[in-house]
């Protein structure tokens, strides 16, 4: 059960449409029930009339399609009491409770709070464990003690702490549900025997959490583990960078207008331009969008070329050693030459006066730990994000590195060049590729295969 974003505009106010459409794409994707007012969708940030206008919008345009979970949790007992008849009275099927924040009670407060809002509330009611916002956890005895009360069905645990949810499973099984609430735990949770998920990356793909469901009640172990490590980087994505902004995020990169945060959640910092295009790789990588079609790897990369486009002349190029290699991955092109040549003086520009998304760095193969001859790399196609610079300025380099110092240790470099010449390296590499350890060999190997070249 996906628990829905609220969608709110520019100027903070609740998109009615938007919610529509998020409530029929999951719907649409085989969601088994939906939650409206939950934390990702920041109750928390909502006036109590707001609340109850999205559960009655929610209940209408669902229609008895699928179960109708009201997040009704508030600080003190009596409003939660108000809130969860209220979503009685206009016929949701269930309340979401969360555990009283912020001036938090002890485990008999927990235990008063929940049985009076379970005996006067009116509905069915899912105690909500989330200690990572509440400060305080809803301990197995407190929730043994009220699964004694007929109208307490469940408990989210949304605690990401996965032997404390597997301790609710164990000591309450056969009395009260557990619904795994953390999106990297699902597979764990669900295998040890929680019944049911209410989770934030449900607003873009409830279908592959319920096929690993089924792969688990199947006995396909394997196969559910294979999903579910498909999905864990972007279920941790979600649930470590506020829940909301992520989820919206991809929600419009997959055509629906999902709307903002709302303030302070909207600003600070939380959704990076970094941040976005991680989500967009991994939306991507799950067959959810529609892969981006990157630009061919510039092949047989002429280093004097990309060198003259930086504007330096190497005239004395009969002491200048070239090659080139390429693989799927990467292609680079290399020059060696003397320090106190042109190609010397070019390893000097490049490093002090660096061109913007361009930048020359020295190849290293730990901090402060660079190789020799001394080696300098660029990239051929300009880096235009955070994400892409530690692509390159990481596995890049660290892959020329190895490449290096391989060669080192078969004795194929020259003794005489070490100290008296340089090494540039001009590379082009798909900088979205998702594995980093596949671009630092790729690398590795294009150079290794290219020194390899020039010391025959």
């Amino acid at each position: 059960m996906p628990a829905l974003v609220t969608p709110f505009s520019k100027d903070g106010d609740m998109m009615e449409e938007s919610f529509r459409q998020i409530i029929d794409h999951t719907i649409e994707k085989g969601a088994t029930g939906v939650v409206p007012a939950g934390t990702t969708g920041e109750f928390v940030y909502m006036r109590t009339e707001e609340r109850k206008k999205l559960l009655r919008l929610t209940v209408e345009y669902v229609d008895g399609r699928v179960p109708v979970v009201a997040g009704t949790g508030q600080n003190s007992t009596r409003a939660t009491i108000e809130l969860t008849k209220y979503a009685a009275d206009i016929g949701c099927d269930a309340a979401l409770v969360i555990s009283p924040f912020y001036l938090r009670p002890a485990d008999k407060g927990y235990f008063e709070h929940y049985q009076s809002v379970a005996l006067k509330g009116g509905l069915p009611i899912i105690a909500y464990n989330i200690p990572q916002c509440t400060l305080g956890w809803l301990q197995s005895n407190v929730l043994e003690d009220l699964a004694e009360i007929d109208t307490m069905v469940g408990v989210k645990d949304s605690s990401g702490n996965i032997g404390h949810t597997i301790e609710l499973i164990q000591k309450l099984r056969g009395k009260m549900s557990v619904v795994i609430g953390h999106d990297e735990c699902f597979l764990s949770a669900v295998a040890a025997g929680a019944d049911a998920a209410i989770m934030a990356s449900a607003n873009i793909m409830p279908d592959l959490w319920l096929d690993i469901m089924q792969k688990v009640k199947e006995g396909k172990i394997e196969e559910a583990r294979d999903l579910q490590l498909s999905a864990q980087t972007f279920a941790r994505i979600v649930t470590r960078k506020g829940g909301a902004p992520p989820v919206k995020a991809a929600l419009r990169m997959m055509g629906i207008d999902a709307g903002r945060a709302r303030m302070p959640l909207n600003s600070g910092g939380t959704l990076t331009v970094e941040l976005r295009d991680e989500i967009k790789v991994e939306l991507e990588k799950l067959g959810i969008i529609k892969k981006k079609e990157h630009k061919q790897l510039k092949t047989d990369l002429n280093v004097i070329q990309a060198m003259e486009k930086e504007g330096f002349k190497i005239s004395n190029l009969e002491k200048v050693k070239t090659s080139n290699s390429e693989n799927e991955t990467i292609s680079v092109g290399i020059a060696i030459g003397p320090k106190t040549g042109d190609l010397g003086r070019a390893f000097v520009k490049l490093l002090t006066t660096p061109r913007n998304g361009h930048e020359a760095l020295t190849v290293i193969l730990e901090p402060n730990l660079a190789v020799k001859p001394s080696s300098i790399m660029w990239p051929a196609r300009r880096i235009k994000s955070m994400r892409q610079a530690s692509m390159f300025y990481g596995p890049v380099q660290s892959g020329a590195g190895k490449a290096i110092s391989r060669l080192l240790g078969e004795n194929e470099i020259p003794h005489d060049t070490l100290n008296s010449e340089v090494l540039l390296i001009v590379a082009d590499a798909d900088l979205n590729f998702r594995d980093r350890r596949a671009v630092t060999h790729a690398t590795e190997e294009a150079v290794y295969a290219a020194l390899r070249e020039i010391w025959r």
